[in-house]
């Protein structure tokens, strides 16, 4: 048995479809369909069911369905506009950045496309994008020095106060916090940016020479970039601590962009050398490159609505897949929400918060947490469901999240936030007292009473007598 299946990982990785490191791990490349010298950049997951990516020296936006059937959309994006990267918006539409033209495009899932400039800075470079936590997308300018904010309906808001000159702006994510984080590639360090326009820029921990690039919210409730310059992966706490993980990534490699995938572990593409890298949340890092062609030049990466991770070749021109765990024996990938039973509450009013969670039948823990900070111990999971309850928030917002913690058959997972607020409680005015009246005004009205009555007996006496 031991013999059938050695000489079959042997067929297997004859023909490509064996990765390196692992069994189970299949990679295919697609390339029918994309235009010549297209050079994929950014892909991400769409609302359709499929995977749509940025074409920028083709200047168009491509879709390819999860068996690798590939639709180009050209129509409505301005010649020369350069799409580079795209991320799905929570109008259950695509958003993409032209690096050429200062513009954010939007394409329906049926690729009809709209262009917005309105609010862009001239020669602002928009670069990544990626859907906030508050309803809008963010977005980075390269060469402008600035954050991006769009509505879904076009409104552009620019930030730039607390950002370094200079700084060379590019990945953006969605925080576990319930604020938009990026890298500053050119300085070495990362920025946290609130739905206000608040920046504040993190450095401590970061190797000088890192190259922060691409930046993810990961499953542990902890963001984490790849450090292209100095082969390494790092990782952020919501309060700001840094470590970094270069053991068991070759020399050379310049890790990318980095995903979350569904096996509750982040993948990346290593561009130097042409492998997908992954990292488990504890930092053990293996490297995939069996199927990759050479040169392939491995780019953005993204997970997929069919259970695996897709990746663009930007001078391979191609769409790679590759699977996280060789279509069984892996974690199921898990989705946590939560929810508040009172929001906005008073200070003191009890608020129960409620996680759900969905995947293989998952048992394990929810971790409540504020912030960075934890709300009470975990609590067991009961039937996908698990609740804290507390009295104790104070005034003002709180970033209310859920980490699941996985389990043999199921994924760990981290809520979406939600925005807790606690405003003061509202105090009734004080009843206007009666003031109470003194001796000298009681006697005024007794007498005033005493004669109100003799006036109204003499008046009946005199009344009788001329009857």
């Amino acid at each position: 048995m031991k013999r059938c299946r050695a000489l079959l990982a042997c067929v297997l990785a004859s023909f490509g479809l064996l990765s390196a490191g692992a069994w189970g791990q299949v990679v295919t490349e697609f390339s029918a369909g994309i235009t010549a010298g297209a050079a994929p950049d950014g892909i991400t997951a769409g609302p359709d069911g499929n995977l749509w990516f940025a074409e920028p020296n083709a200047n168009r936006i491509g879709r390819i369905t999860p068996l690798g059937t590939v639709t180009e959309f050209g129509a409505g994006i301005t010649a020369g506009a350069q799409p580079v990267d795209i991320a799905a918006g929570p109008d259950g539409n695509l958003w993409f950045t032209e690096n050429n033209f200062d513009r954010i495009g939007r394409i329906t899932p049926l690729g009809v496309v709209t262009e917005f400039t309105a609010g862009i800075s001239v020669n602002a470079q928009t670069n990544r994008i990626a859907a906030g936590p508050d309803g809008n997308l963010w977005f980075t300018e390269l060469t402008g020095n600035r954050i991006g904010r769009i509505t879904p309906l076009g409104v552009i808001t620019e930030f730039s106060a607390g950002i370094t000159a200079g700084a060379g702006l590019e990945g953006i994510a969605a925080g576990p916090d319930g604020n938009v984080w990026f890298t500053e590639r050119t300085i070495d360090r990362i920025g946290r940016i609130t739905p206000a326009g608040i920046v504040t820029e993190f450095s401590a921990g970061i190797t000088a020479g890192a190259f922060p690039f691409s930046i993810v919210t990961g499953p542990d409730g902890n963001l984490w970039f790849t450090e292209g310059g100095g082969d390494r992966i790092g990782r952020i706490t919501p309060l700001g601590v840094v470590t970094e993980f270069g053991a068991g990534i070759t020399a050379g490699a310049f890790p990318d962009h980095i995903t979350v995938g569904p096996d509750g572990n982040l993948w990346f593409t290593e561009f130097g050398i042409d492998r997908i890298g992954r990292i488990t949340p504890l930092g053990v890092v293996t490297e995939f490159g069996a199927g990759i062609s050479a040169g392939a030049g491995l780019f953005d990466i993204t997970a997929g609505p069919d259970g695996n991770l897709w990746f663009t070749e930007l001078t391979g021109n191609r769409i790679g897949r590759i699977t996280t765990s060789g279509g069984g024996g892996g974690p199921a990938p898990t989705t946590s929400a939560v929810v508040s039973s009172l929001n906005p509450s008073l200070v003191g009013q009890s608020i129960t918060f409620t996680a759900t969670v969905t995947g293989n039948s998952p048992t394990g823990t929810v971790q409540f947490k504020d912030g960075a900070g934890n709300l009470g111990a975990p609590v067991t999971l009961s039937s996908g469901s698990a609740s804290f309850t507390t009295a104790s928030l104070a005034v003002g917002t709180h970033s209310i999240t859920a980490v699941y913690s996985g389990d043999v058959n199921n994924a760990a997972s981290a809520s979406p936030a939600v925005v807790q607020t606690v405003d003061a409680s509202v105090v009734p005015p004080p009843q206007a007292s009666q003031p109470i009246p003194t001796l000298s005004e009681l006697g005024m009205i007794l007498l005033s009473m005493l004669l109100g009555a003799l006036g109204i007996s003499h008046l009946r006496s005199r009344r009788r007598k001329t009857e």
